[in-house]
C-alpha cells in the first residue's frame, strides 16, 4: 500500500498520479488507494508499504515494524527508517517523492504491466508534470538539450563524488565520444576510480554483514557501499609508472598532460571497454583535475617521485596552474558558454572561476581577453543553500561574482543526487538525437 500523508491541494497532477500508482499496484481500477498513516492503522493493516515524503512521527513505530523487506521510504526530509546505517540503505530512497515516484510508475509499468519500450523522454513529460524537484529535473535536461544542439554553445562539465564507482563511468565516456562536452573539470577520486574500470578491473558491492575492521585487513576500501580492492590501485600504479618513466627528470606536467599521456597509453594498451581518459584522449577532450594531490592519482606520482629519488634523480612537478591558459584560450574562444555540473566542490567552482579571473586579468594587466560569462548551465546536486558552502552555491550567487548571466541566459538547479537522474538524461538526449 502507498501512504501519502502531506498532499498538495494544488499539485492536482502529482496527487493523481500517486492515485493511479496505488491502483496499479494492487490491481485495484476504483476507489481510494493511496492512505494516509492514520487510515493504514486504523484499519490495521499489516500489508507491505511504500511511505512518501513526511509522516508523523507517533505512528513511525507502526510503521516501521514491516521491516526492511517489506517497507520503503522515500523523502528528502532525513527521516529515514532504523534500519538505515552507514553504508546500508536498503528501504530507503533519499529523494523527492516528485522525481522518484514516475520512475516507479513507469518500472511498474514495464516490470509488472508488460509494457515494455517506455521512452525516457517520456520520463521527462512526467517530470514536468510531477512538481516539486521533478519539474526541476525536466527543466534541467531540456537547459542540457539547449546546451548540446546549439552549435555555438560550448560546454563545460564538471563532476565531483564517486560518479565512477557508482556505475557512471560509461555513460561519461558516451557523452565524450559523443562530442557534447568540450573539457571536464573532475575530481581526481572520480578519474582514478573510472581508471580502474577503464583497464577492465572490477569494484563490488559493499556487505554490511563484514566490519569495516574486517574490510580494512582485507584491503578492500570502502566507498559508501561500494568496495574498491587495494590490489587494484596497485595496478594502476603499474601503470602511472610506465607513463611517467619515460618523461625527463625536473619536467613540469600539468594534470591535463598527465591525464592525457595515461588516455594515450590506455589507447594502444587497453582497447575495449569504457574509458573515460581514453574517449578523452581520442576526441581531444582535457581532463581537468584541480585538486589533483588530493586523490590516488597524486598519490601515484609522489610513489614515482619518490622512486626516482631513491635512484638519484629529480622529481616530477605537477602544477595545476598550468592548466590554466588552457582553460582561458577554450573560455575565451567560445562564441556561449554552457556549463553542466554533476555535484559541486572544487572542479565546478575551477570552471566557473575563470570568468572573474580573465576580468581581473584584463583590468590589473591592461589585456584585452574577451569578456567570458555562462550563458546556460544546469547543476544536479542536492546540497541546498542553508547549508551555506561552495556545493550549494546557486548561479544568481554566481552572477554577483561576474560568473554567469542569469538575466539573459537560461539556468536550472536541481536538488537531487546526480546518479539517479544523470542516466535518464543521457538515455532521453540519445532518443531525441535517434529521432531526428
Amino acid at each position: 500500500m502507498v501512504i501519502y500523508d502531506d498532499p498538495d491541494p494544488k499539485e492536482k497532477s502529482f496527487n493523481l498520479a500517486v492515485e493511479n500508482f496505488a491502483k496499479n499496484l494492487q490491481g485495484v481500477q476504483c476507489g481510494k488507494r493511496a492512505l494516509t498513516v492514520e487510515e493504514y492503522v486504523g484499519n490495521r493493516y499489516k500489508n507491505p508499504i511504500i511511505v512518501l515524503g513526511h509522516y508523523p512521527k507517533k505512528w513511525q513505530n507502526w510503521l516501521f515494524e514491516r521491516g526492511e523487506d517489506e517497507a520503503t521510504f522515500i523523502n528528502s526530509l532525513n527521516m529515514a527508517p532504523p534500519w538505515v546505517r552507514d553504508g546500508y540503505f536498503r528501504g530507503f530512497v533519499n529523494a523527492d517523492p516528485h522525481l522518484i515516484l514516475p520512475i516507479l510508475f513507469r518500472v511498474q509499468e514495464e516490470r509488472i504491466g508488460n509494457s515494455l519500450g517506455r521512452s525516457a523522454l517520456g520520463l521527462i513529460e512526467d517530470w514536468m508534470q510531477s512538481g516539486g524537484v521533478g519539474h526541476q529535473a525536466a527543466h534541467g535536461f531540456e537547459t542540457f538539450k539547449r546546451m548540446i544542439e546549439d552549435p555555438d554553445c560550448t560546454v563545460m562539465a564538471t563532476m565531483s563524488g564517486i560518479m565512477t564507482m557508482a556505475k557512471m563511468g560509461g555513460l561519461i565516456s558516451h557523452m565524450i565520444d559523443q562530442k557534447w562536452v568540450r573539457a571536464i573539470a573532475a575530481t581526481g577520486a572520480l578519474i582514478g576510480h573510472g581508471l580502474v574500470e577503464g583497464i577492465g578491473l572490477k569494484h563490488y558491492k559493499y556487505d554490511p554483514q563484514f566490519s569495516d575492521e574486517e574490510y580494512g585487513k582485507q584491503q578492500l576500501n570502502r566507498i559508501t557501499d561500494t568496495l574498491e580492492p587495494e590490489e587494484n590501485l596497485t595496478e594502476v600504479e603499474m601503470i602511472i609508472h610506465k607513463v611517467l618513466r619515460r618523461i625527463p627528470s625536473g619536467a613540469i606536467l600539468s594534470p591535463v598532460e598527465i591525464n592525457r599521456m595515461i588516455g594515450k597509453h590506455l589507447s594502444r594498451y587497453y582497447k575495449s571497454g569504457a574509458s573515460i581518459l581514453r574517449s578523452a584522449f581520442r576526441k581531444d577532450v582535457p581532463i581537468f583535475v584541480p585538486a589533483f594531490w588530493d586523490s590516488e592519482l597524486g598519490n601515484d606520482v609522489e610513489t614515482e617521485n619518490q622512486r626516482r629519488e631513491q635512484k638519484g634523480g629529480k622529481r616530477i612537478a605537477v602544477c595545476s596552474g598550468l592548466d590554466n591558459r588552457l582553460l582561458i584560450d577554450i573560455t575565451t574562444g567560445a562564441k556561449n558558454l554552457g556549463i553542466f555540473s554533476l555535484g559541486g566542490g572544487v572542479p565546478r567552482n575551477n570552471f566557473q572561476n575563470v570568468a572573474p579571473l580573465v576580468d581581473i586579468i584584463n583590468e590589473r594587466l591592461g589585456l584585452n581577453h574577451p569578456k567570458v560569462r555562462y550563458m546556460k548551465g544546469a547543476r544536479i546536486c542536492p546540497d541546498s543553500t542553508s547549508i551555506g558552502h561552495l556545493s550549494g552555491c546557486t548561479y544568481t550567487e554566481n552572477m554577483t561574482w561576474g560568473k554567469t548571466d542569469t538575466v539573459h541566459g537560461r539556468f536550472s538547479e536541481v536538488m537531487a543526487d546526480a546518479t539517479m537522474i544523470y542516466p535518464f538524461y543521457m538515455a532521453a538526449m540519445k532518443e531525441v538525437i535517434e529521432s531526428r
